[in-house]
């Protein structure tokens, strides 16, 4: 019997050939009325010859070519509007006649091979894979090469090659991982330090030495220089950088810990100081958290941290060292300093903290076999005090990798399946391997295997536990747990009622922040939220605390749609934001208090709602220093209308922002609108950017742009920081019109114009959670399903959790 595949292929063939006839006549005809005087072999404007454009859909450019043909006529594009128009009958005819034989052909592409090619755990899935199977906490990520992303996201196949490169570097995860999990260390013990700011001998030093004043820090002269006060059960902390408190607990092991710290505001008016806590090597630091500490009351914050062994808090505060008169801690010395400051009274550090000893992680490992503690009288090695000495080393060995193996693969293993890693581990043991040592080997190779770093995915519909895989990677970003497992072994996860109540448990797990975290960290990309650092000149505001609350704001806003259900349309324009007391300050929104993001209505004529006006998109999409309306019109069509420009033609050179503030970008774009090949694709890529214009680099409201050393000098109120002031320079312009011809007068009536067409917005937001989900872009014959999803979505109400059920009950789901 020939393979299935043989005949699905044969079935495309005969299918193509059979349209092939019937659909080139009518094709030509309306190519030849309507489109050949502006795309033949003279003119070929926007780069399309029909004369050349055979019909090879087997070749991938020339189906793509159809494809865009598809796309421009079925939008109304083409012909342009001043050109002669078909008749409402004639399109119609085109369209369905085109963009059926398309789908069929992909259809049938499809069938044979999936959606969907071989592709491999990616970094992210790698590092939360391995630490869910050996039941740790070791960085891995880190140790391997960047992913490549595709269509957007770095789940995708095409962007995730194999390497020899890649290969060595999972050898080297895989020892690190390994050797976090075999702990056959003496049982640590949590031990108690408590750090007094008074008792420091360093804070002493600056305390009890007498001073000798400096009215320059930058000229230094002979005598010691204060910076610290000293009250009855605190030290006053008043500069914002040096000296920050070095929390020093003594020498401790890697491990989680649980840090107590006790401070307050100190002269701060009745406002709370915000404190900044990190993690320090004295190599880097890393911000663990940042935290509003009250007025003239001590606040205890507690804080459960991941340290490195001998690592060591740092704290500084944030809105201090400087009065109303503008003058610092430097030029009056803090016992005559009226400035807000940070009192910081004492910390307290326990850890590291073990759930059981010992580790959990050994019997992941090994299994059954028995873990020993030694007698203390042989102990050789002061770092082992337990050891595994089965006594059938190769009966154990076999059965801990077979047990190891089938939860790393993700299903049950074929006969014999192990037999090769279990072969590498005897092998070890008749060399005179010890046991532990023999079995690293096949562990190794169990890790590094073609089984564990690919997803198995064979083409038609999915087997229950490749659904499983494909299930939890999409809401977990790791292998499947026991009970979908469970399901898969008993056939019964693809039952339409089971997969939604799975749904529904998945998402209703810690687990899921995963999901908010890769997704939207690829979608809005806020993994790019550092790349850029905003000029420190033009944005003295942008502190650490904001840029750290960017994110934070967008993945909370993103976990509540998705919690409550809500409209896809609130990423467009929401009633609400979630907010901190740094953000609701650069936002303009009173009564927001404390660190912690919460839920908060806006005023109905806010310009916030939505992730537009979110901060943490308008600084990715610009550069630092100046906006474009191109790049942010851009974005908004990829992103948000699923409708990406095409790339710039060959030879147009891109607009430089005038930072000298003579002219604005929107004058500059509008010389550049006047070429014929640009206008075209600039009238659906700058409106979106021009309705942003209002917000600056970090998501500021602006009326007028700011810009170097000249302009109107005005003092900031958004950042806590009084000092702070910015030079301003031409007015805003956020006014213009669609493509079609829709005016707006800024932000809020253009979301309101985007809201009138919510189909597109669902669709957009179903494709780009299709091609995260199953590692495959959207195809043509893809596209149709896709608006079957965003359909079913909007009649249930629109909310985001009906969309993602709609998606893993879909045939793009279910299939390869």
């Amino acid at each position: 019997m020939l393979p299935r595949v043989w005949y699905v292929g044969a079935l495309g063939l005969f299918l193509l050939a059979a349209i092939s006839t019937r659909a080139a006549n009518v094709r030509g005809e309306f190519l030849e009325s309507y489109c050949a005087d502006c795309h033949d072999a003279e003119t070929k404007k926007g780069g399309l010859n029909l004369d050349a454009l055979a019909w090879q859909l087997e070749q991938p450019a020339n189906f793509d070519a159809w494809a865009k043909v598809y796309r421009r006529v079925a939008r109304g594009e083409m012909p342009p509007k001043k050109k002669t128009q078909p008749k409402p009958e004639e399109a119609k005819t085109f369209i369905a006649g085109l963009g059926g034989d398309l789908r069929t052909f992909d259809a049938a592409r499809q069938a044979a091979r999936g959606r969907t090619v071989l592709r491999r755990l990616n970094r992210v899935e790698y590092e939360q894979t391995v630490q869910d199977l050996l039941g740790i906490k070791t960085p891995l990520a880190v140790m391997l090469p960047a992913d490549t992303p595709s269509q957007g996201f770095d789940t995708v196949a095409e962007g995730l090659r194999l390497s020899m490169l890649q290969m060595e570097k999972y050898l080297e995860a895989a020892d690190a991982a390994l050797d976090a999990a075999i702990n056959l260390a003496p049982q640590l013990v949590a031990k108690q330090a408590r750090w007094n700011a008074k008792e420091d001998k360093d804070i002493r030093k600056n305390l009890d030495t007498p001073a000798g004043q400096l009215s320059n820090p930058k000229e230094p002269k002979s005598g010691h220089h204060v910076l610290l006060l000293e009250l009855p059960d605190a030290v006053v902390y008043f500069d914002r950088g040096y000296p920050s408190a070095k929390v020093d607990t003594g020498a401790h092991p890697a491990g989680l810990f649980k840090v107590r710290i006790s401070a307050y505001g100190y002269q701060s008016g009745g406002k709370a100081i915000p404190m900044r806590v990190y993690r320090d090597n004295y190599r880097e630091k890393q911000l663990l958290g940042w935290y509003d500490m009250t007025p003239d009351q001590p606040r205890v914050v507690e804080i459960t941290a991941q340290l490195s062994a001998n690592e060591h808090l740092r704290i500084e505060p944030s809105n201090t060292g400087v009065d109303e008169k503008g003058q610092t801690v430097y030029n009056l010395g803090p016992k005559d300093f009226k400035a807000p400051g940070l009192a910081l009274m004492w910390v307290e550090m326990e850890g590291p903290i073990t759930a059981e000893w010992p580790p959990a992680s050994l019997h992941r490992v090994f299994g059954d076999t028995p873990v020993t503690k030694i007698d203390g009288q042989k102990i050789r090695d002061k770092k082992v005090a337990y050891e595994l000495m089965p006594e059938d080393p190769k009966a154990a060995a076999r059965q801990a990798l077979e047990s190891f193996a089938d939860r790393a693969f993700r299903r049950p293993l074929e006969p014999g399946e192990a037999d090769p890693f279990v072969q590498l581990t005897t092998d070890g043991l008749d060399a005179g391997s010890k046991f532990i040592e023999a079995m690293r080997v096949g562990l190794r190779a169990i890790l590094t295997a073609p089984q564990f770093l690919l997803f198995e995915e064979h083409p038609g519909k999915l087997d229950d536990y490749a659904l499983a895989s494909r299930l939890s990677y999409f809401l977990w970003s790791t292998l499947p747990d026991e009970e979908l497992l469970g399901l898969a072994a008993n056939h019964t996860l693809a039952q339409p009622a089971v997969l939604h109540a799975q749904v529904e448990r998945m998402l209703n797990d810690a687990r899921s922040q995963a999901f908010v975290r890769d997704f939207t960290g690829q979608w809005l990309d806020l993994r790019n939220i550092d790349a850029t650092s905003p000029d420190k000149r033009l944005y003295p505001e942008a502190d650490e605390l904001l840029i750290h609350s960017m994110v934070e704001e967008t993945e909370t806003f993103f976990a509540d749609i998705l919690k409550e259900n809500l409209p896809v349309t609130d990423f467009v324009q929401s009633d609400f934001a979630m907010l901190n007391s740094r953000l609701a300050l650069h936002y303009g929104v009173p009564g927001v208090e404390g660190e912690t993001i919460r839920k908060v209505t806006l005023p109905p004529d806010s310009v916030r709602g939505g992730i537009l006006t979110q901060a943490s998109v308008l600084k990715v999409t610009a550069n630092g220093t100046t906006t474009s309306p191109v790049r942010r019109g851009a974005w908004v069509m990829k992103k948000l209308l699923g409708d990406p420009p095409p790339p710039p033609p060959a030879g147009v050179a891109a607009i430089e922002p005038d930072t000298r503030g003579a002219t604005t970008i929107r004058e500059q774009l509008a010389k550049h609108r006047t070429a014929e090949t640009c206008a075209a694709c600039h009238s659906h890529i700058d409106p979106p950017g021009f309705a942003l214009e209002c917000f600056d680099v970090i998501g500021g409201f602006r009326e007028r742009y700011r810009q170097q050393d000249k302009g109107e000098v005005v003092t900031l109120h958004n950042s806590g920081d009084h000092r702070l002031y910015a030079h301003l320079g031409l007015p805003v312009q956020t006014d213009g019109e669609l493509a079609d011809g829709r005016a707006f007068a800024g932000i809020q009536d253009f979301k309101k114009l985007l809201l009138t067409n919510p189909g597109q917005i669902a669709e957009a937001l179903a494709g780009n959670l299709v091609t995260y989900a199953t590692g495959a872009g959207i195809g043509f014959a893809d596209r149709f399903t896709v608006e079957e999803i965003a359909a079913s979505t909007q009649k249930e109400g629109g909310g985001l959790r009906t969309m993602i059920h709609q998606i893993v009950q879909s045939p793009l789901f279910l299939n390869k």
